[in-house]
């Protein structure tokens, strides 16, 4: 009975780590079209991420689960929303963003598509979800580099934080260190983000005195 209660537990969990990370990224996709600022949002951050969720499609098909199959995809069109929100919205010429969108995605692919060649789709499943934390790497790295970080979605970083500790519980009850390792990138990424956008705090422009709009802390 303990063991059967385990293992619906951990497929409580299992379910719960998908419906989350199929959520992850409609705050920051929905705040991006809503306010028109992608001010902090890194585009190699949406492309890798659009890139990598899209790898699982296939992967999916492969190995027969298909319960990965509308995560990855509802996935997928959040993050390119996000990314053509930053090709319209942001200041930099969409040409430089798209050609920086392009190389990264495709960078990121050459790892597992190198173990698929070489060790087949198990392996190149792990490798995928290993690139979790490098797929965060990007968004870490804007909020800190950004001054004015008020594109950012707090409500997309509770939830990668959430999911990361989901994809740890089930990965402690599976013994399965991959999944160990992408809980603890994941939160550890997260934190930083969130770390970030709970400190910062609206600056009076001295030569006019006058407060800069839109840098309260907002749910979406």
């Amino acid at each position: 009975m303990l063991h059967t209660m385990s293992t619906q537990l951990l497929t409580v969990v299992v379910i719960a780590a998908n419906a989350v990370g199929a959520t992850m990224a409609i705050p920051q996709a929905r705040k991006v079209l809503r306010s028109r600022r992608v001010d902090g949002v890194s585009p190699v951050w949406a492309a890798v991420s659009a890139a990598v969720n899209a790898a699982w499609v296939p992967y999916g098909v492969a190995i027969g689960d298909l319960g990965i199959l509308p995560v990855s995809i509802v996935s997928v069109m959040a993050y390119l929303t996000i990314a053509v929100g930053i090709c319209r919205y942001g200041d930099t010429p969409v040409v430089d963003v798209v050609a920086r969108m392009v190389v990264s995605a495709v960078g990121i692919l050459i790892l597992p598509a190198a173990v698929l060649v070489s060790q087949g789709w198990v392996a190149a499943g792990v490798a995928l979800g290993l690139l979790y934390g490098v797929q965060l790497t990007p968004a870490v790295v804007a909020v800190y580099r950004t001054a004015d970080v008020s594109g950012v979605s707090v409500a997309t970083w509770v939830i990668a934080f959430t999911e990361a500790a989901l994809w740890g519980v089930y990965g402690f009850g599976r013994a399965d260190a991959g999944l160990l390792s992408l809980a603890a990138s994941g939160m550890f990424m997260a934190s930083l983000v969130l770390a970030r956008l709970m400190v910062r705090r609206p600056r009076r422009d001295r030569s006019t005195d006058v407060m800069p709009a839109g840098l309260g802390l907002s749910p979406a």
